[in-house]
């Protein structure tokens, strides 16, 4: 099913940007005239000039100004403000086709628009990509531990300096995505104890082997995934097989964050 929404910004539900509007300050913007612009997008002069008066009456800046001397006597141009309106348009349109894209695909986890955006277009070299909220901090020196918890309820432990936690607005209960690369990670067979590294329990879903090394899925709940790569050798050690339950272990500093801002 191609499922549409179209995408309107009002002010006192009054309608300031709509797809009709936005081809017309396109237009205005190629052809340097509201007249020729119309044309060009479907109005008429008068209703083409209406919309441009609304739209500049309404916002706190205006979106088109018109110059003396022009083509014809006279042309118009779009202000920065007019140019940003347009970008911050397909930009939001953009997102909204993807939470709609979204709808569709039970592999897209809905927690929060970082989850949506992050599985279809964040492109990172970090296999693993766990959503999480973040439900406590801890001053640590010139750093901070930051303890998230995952939808199965596991808690990981990542550790940040005092700037980057201010710089990426990290607070209590908001929404991060945590980013750990595959070789990074490695298994046990059992949880040591009074250990600083994460731990996370999950079972064999997948195993792939390639020369030496040995790439590893672990279910470990609440439909995240966590990847390993590991050596031949350890995976002969660990006797891995399909099916058997493992912990995945990673340091702290070893987990980035990413954040909404």
């Amino acid at each position: 099913m191609d499922l549409k929404a179209q995408l309107t910004l009002s002010i006192a539900d009054k309608v300031i940007a709509n797809p009709r509007r936005i081809a017309l300050l396109r237009q205005i913007q190629v052809a340097g005239s509201i007249s020729q612009g119309a044309k060009l997008a479907g109005f008429s002069y008068k209703a083409a000039w209406d919309a441009v008066k609304e739209m500049n009456s309404r916002l706190d800046h205006a979106v088109v100004i018109s110059e003396k001397g022009g083509k014809g006597g006279g042309g118009a141009r779009l202000t920065e403000f007019g140019e940003r309106l347009m970008q911050v348009y397909a930009l939001t349109d953009e997102m909204q086709d993807m939470v709609l894209r979204a709808l569709w695909d039970q592999d897209v986890p809905m927690q929060s628009l970082l989850d949506v955006m992050a599985h279809f277009s964040l492109k990172t070299s970090a296999r693993n990509q766990i959503s999480a909220k973040i439900v406590a901090i801890y001053p640590q020196g010139l750093n901070e531990r930051i303890i998230v918890e995952t939808a199965a309820g596991n808690e990981i432990l990542v550790m940040v300096t005092q700037v980057s936690r201010r710089k990426l607005g990290l607070e209590l209960h908001k929404s991060v995505l945590l980013l750990i690369k595959a070789p990074l990670v490695t298994l046990l067979r059992e949880k040591q104890q009074d250990s600083d590294q994460n731990q996370l329990s999950g079972t064999v879903t997948e195993i792939k082997a390639n020369g030496d090394s040995v790439e590893v899925t672990l279910d470990i709940g609440g439909g995240d995934i966590l990847y390993a790569s590991i050596s031949r050798l350890l995976a002969d050690e660990l006797e891995l097989a399909m099916g058997k339950a493992y912990y995945g272990v990673f340091k702290p500093v070893q987990a980035i964050i990413a954040s909404m801002g």
